[in-house]
């Protein structure tokens, strides 16, 4: 097994017996921090990275009202973004081979546009640009930005009052 280190976002800082109550539930292997975004910098051991997320956020459910709502470390980028977070590539050159003006085609699609502002998967940008590019970037884990559009998605199902007909939805999908 491998030791994955994620971080999760909370909905809101749990107090000092639930936090109690999240160790006791096993998350010995996380620690809180505070701030505007309370979160949960894990060390989970699991055969994937997605395990590790699903027991993660398993465990935090049984501590009621408390939830995760964010999962990683900022994986929704522009292209500007990934220009910036490549350092060889420029927000002209990303956009050319977003649009097939240049390059293989293929690129990956956005998870969202809205406004003329097209939102990217980092971790789908930087495996294409390693795989099909040949960029010299370390390999992403797209775990991250599965869980993460999950938890993102159990969100928003929850604050609609949705939460059965999503379940059924994913199941069906």
């Amino acid at each position: 097994m491998t030791i994955w280190d994620f971080r999760v976002m909370l909905n809101r800082e749990p107090d000092s017996d639930e936090y109690d109550r999240l160790v006791e539930a096993g998350m010995d292997d996380c620690v809180l921090t505070g701030g505007s975004q309370p979160s949960l910098m894990c060390d989970r051991e699991a055969d994937s990275l997605l395990e590790a997320v699903v027991s993660v956020l398993a465990q935090i459910r049984q501590v009621n009202g408390l939830w995760g709502v964010s999962v990683g470390h900022g994986d929704a980028v522009t292209l500007g973004d990934a220009a910036r977070r490549h350092g060889g590539r420029t927000q002209a050159s990303l956009r050319q081979l977003a649009s097939g003006q240049r390059g293989p085609g293929g690129f990956p699609e956005p998870l969202m546009e809205a406004d003329n502002v097209s939102v990217y998967s980092w971790a789908e940008i930087s495996d294409w640009l390693r795989t099909t590019m040949g960029d010299d970037l370390p390999p992403g884990n797209r775990d991250l930005a599965l869980a993460d559009a999950a938890v993102k998605l159990a969100c928003r199902a929850r604050a609609m009052r949705q939460e059965p007909l999503v379940r059924r939805l994913l199941e069906v999908a």
